[in-house]
């Protein structure tokens, strides 16, 4: 059985660039080497939730006819498809961080004697405790402050994306009754009030890992969809509403990031919209289409998921050991930043496409074989 694609293939270079943006940045803050966008690898994780919003839409809206979303079966397919494409790899690698959670911690320990400004609490990296495990396993940790950042993975945004994936399906059934638009924006208006209401809910997370907190930038992804697919500039506008709605639910978001945020909706808007043929801009975008739409960026885009999982695990050592035994400290910290890109990207991707061709693909055709054994047809 085949992986078919079923959205632009220039989506995929989108990811392959967000996730190699997350690896860079975190070695940049690492190795204690700070450049100016590089070193915010949030943005990364914005595009990201961009993508997933636009994604989940375009292919729940293109297969209306085949499954209503007000049916049951559409809503338990939906989830049974995304559990399969986000859980088997991020299961194995958990066990992994668990086990080793302890050793992590000691190899950030002593990353932060030599730069302090990059110390975190590695207490987190070695809690073992069934509360924990059940809490990550279950991926209900996103909603519990305690646990939302509670392993060496960047899984803070995995249980924000499954967050997302359990509301999805009722987002889209309120939209058949308010209509799509007003029923985002409604959405929206809602998560930045839930700001002031729950106020010290909202601030009790390390990391942005609770879905009212990021819900809008997902929103603004799924506005993107239908702006492509109607060629309305009026949804782009709307679309532009989230990074506002930043602003209002993360005041002490950095302005780099909410700008970023307005940049990569402009960008993706002009990347992915439809033009008419030999038109100028036809002629404009072509470029940035073929940088996105070839072999390499899509490579890129297959292994991006296990590039995120993974990387953390790889340069989070490597950094510790080479400061210990090579004297990595004593470089410059442009040269540091190459000296552990050179050591841990071919690595990184090596293990990726790894985790991709033995465990993603095969974790995505299991899911999809249990879905058609349940409905009785060959997708």
């Amino acid at each position: 059985m085949t992986i078919s694609r079923g959205w632009s293939t220039e989506l995929e270079g989108l990811r392959g660039i967000a996730s190699l943006w997350v690896l860079l940045g975190h070695i940049s803050l690492l190795v204690n080497c700070h450049i100016k966008i590089i070193s915010s690898p949030g943005i990364g994780v914005d595009l990201f939730i961009l993508l997933s919003g636009y994604l989940m839409a375009k292919n729940y809206i293109e297969r209306k006819d085949k499954e209503p979303w007000n049916c049951p079966s559409t809503v338990k397919n939906f989830w049974l498809r995304r559990f399969f494409r986000i859980a088997p790899l991020y299961y194995f690698l958990l066990v992994i961080a668990l086990i080793a959670g302890p050793w992590y911690g000691e190899m950030r320990d002593l990353i932060a004697s030599y730069y302090p400004g990059t110390a975190t609490e590695t207490s987190r990296y070695s809690d073992q405790s069934v509360a924990n495990i059940l809490a990550h396993f279950s991926f209900v940790f996103g909603f519990i402050p305690h646990y939302s950042f509670n392993t060496v993975l960047p899984d803070w945004s995995i249980g924000l994306e499954m967050q997302f994936y359990l509301l999805f399906p009722f987002i889209m059934l309120l939209s058949l009754r308010m209509g799509y638009s007003r029923a985002l924006l409604t959405i929206m208006a809602l998560c930045c009030a839930g700001r002031f209401i729950l106020s010290e809910y909202y601030e009790a997370f390390t990391m942005p890992s609770m879905i009212l907190i990021k819900l809008n930038v997902f929103i603004s992804g799924m506005l993107l969809a239908e702006a492509v697919r109607l060629r309305s500039i009026w949804h782009v506008i709307l679309a532009l509403l989230g990074p506002v709605a930043s602003v209002i639910i993360g005041p002490d978001t950095i302005k780099l990031q909410i700008a970023m945020e307005v940049l990569m909706i402009i960008g993706m808007a002009l990347i992915l919209w439809q033009y008419p043929e030999q038109s100028r801009f036809s002629g404009l975008i072509y470029w940035p289409r073929k940088l996105l739409n070839n072999p390499f960026s899509t490579w890129l885009g297959d292994v991006s998921y296990s590039v995120y999982l993974v990387h953390l695990l790889i340069i989070i050592p490597s950094i510790g050991m080479l400061l210990k035994v090579y004297g990595l400290h004593a470089y410059s910290p442009l040269l540091r930043f190459g000296v552990i890109c050179l050591v841990c990207l071919p690595t990184v991707y090596f293990l990726s496409t790894l985790l991709y061709n033995l465990i993603e693909k095969k974790g995505i055709i299991l899911g999809k074989g249990l879905l058609n054994t349940a409905t009785g047809f060959v997708e």
